[in-house]
C-alpha cells in the first residue's frame, strides 16, 4: 500500500508517516525506493496512534515496540532475555498506572460536561417555554 493510501486510511499525514520512518518508528518495506506499507504496518500504525492518544511519547512508543520485537525474536529463538522483559514490564506498569489516573480524570470531566450540558438544555427549554407562553 502506498503512502497516500495509508495516510487516508489511517488519518495520518504523509509528513508524519515520513517522520515515523525517519526515526525508525514505522519503517515499511521499499519497492524501487517507494514505501510499501503492509497490513501489519497498518496494525502497527493503529497501535502508534492509540498510544499517542493515550499520551505516550514517540520515544516511549518506539521503546515499547522495539522491546516487543526483541521479545518476539527471543521467543522465536528460545533465548529469552529476562532483563529486557523486566524493563518492558516496568515501563508498561508505569504507563498503565498513569492511564488509570487519566481515566479517573476523564470520568470527572465527563461528569462535569454532562452536568453543564444538562444545565444549558434546561435553560434553553425554559427560555423556549417562556417565549411560547
Amino acid at each position: 500500500m502506498l503512502i497516500n493510501c495509508i495516510s487516508k486510511r489511517c488519518g495520518v499525514s504523509i509528513d508524519t508517516l515520513r517522520y515515523y520512518d525517519k526515526i525508525g518508528l514505522l519503517s515499511p518495506s521499499r519497492r524501487n525506493k517507494i514505501r510499501d506499507y503492509s497490513e501489519e504496518d497498518v496494525e502497527i500504525l493503529d497501535t502508534i496512534i492509540a498510544m499517542k492518544n493515550m499520551l505516550f511519547s514517540l520515544e516511549e512508543i518506539k521503546n515499547i515496540l522495539d522491546l516487543d520485537y526483541q521479545i518476539d525474536q527471543q521467543m522465536k529463538n528460545q533465548q529469552i532475555d529476562y532483563k529486557v522483559c523486566k524493563v518492558l514490564l516496568t515501563e508498561l506498569n508505569n504507563k498503565y498506572e498513569a492511564m488509570i489516573k487519566k481515566e479517573s480524570d476523564i470520568k470527572k470531566i465527563k461528569g462535569q460536561l454532562k452536568h453543564l450540558i444538562s444545565k444549558i438544555n434546561d435553560l434553553i427549554t425554559r427560555e423556549v417555554n417562556e417565549d411560547g407562553q
